[in-house]
């Protein structure tokens, strides 16, 4: 197998990653909330779901909490030289693979009044985009 082919694939599944995630913008996710404030919590429900969380602030406004996270392993490719061992995989042909784990996340929290009416909206987390 030449190095070339060895290097085909991983490359082939790192772009579609890419392409996949340059339709998901954080920008995109402003907009798709931003258009919430206003509204009633309970529409918001009926068409997002059930929070994962909620909690009373001081002013007696509510806070409805949504969870998002996903781990993954990713193959990454390492260039060796020679054929044996590597960190733990054999390795042939000078070429081998290793895991990479991305963690990606994101926690939205929409704030209401005591009559249910969002009134602002916030996120944490490295990953809150949308299409």
């Amino acid at each position: 197998m030449s190095l070339f082919k060895a290097l085909v694939k991983p490359t082939l599944v790192i772009l579609s990653f890419v392409v996949i995630e340059g339709c998901a913008t954080h920008a995109n996710f402003t907009k798709k909330y931003d258009v919430w404030v206003g509204h009633p919590i309970v529409d918001f429900i009926n068409k997002i779901g059930y929070p994962d969380n909620t909690f009373v602030l001081p002013n007696k406004h509510k806070v409805y909490v949504y969870e998002e996270s996903h781990v993954y392993n990713m193959p990454s490719p390492m260039l060796t030289v020679g054929s044996g061992y590597y960190g733990g995989y054999y390795n042939m042909y000078g070429y081998a693979y290793n895991n990479e784990v991305i963690q990606e996340s994101c926690k939205l929290f929409i704030e209401t009044n005591k009559k249910g009416i969002i009134l602002k909206w916030g996120s944490r987390g490295n990953h809150c985009v949308s299409h």
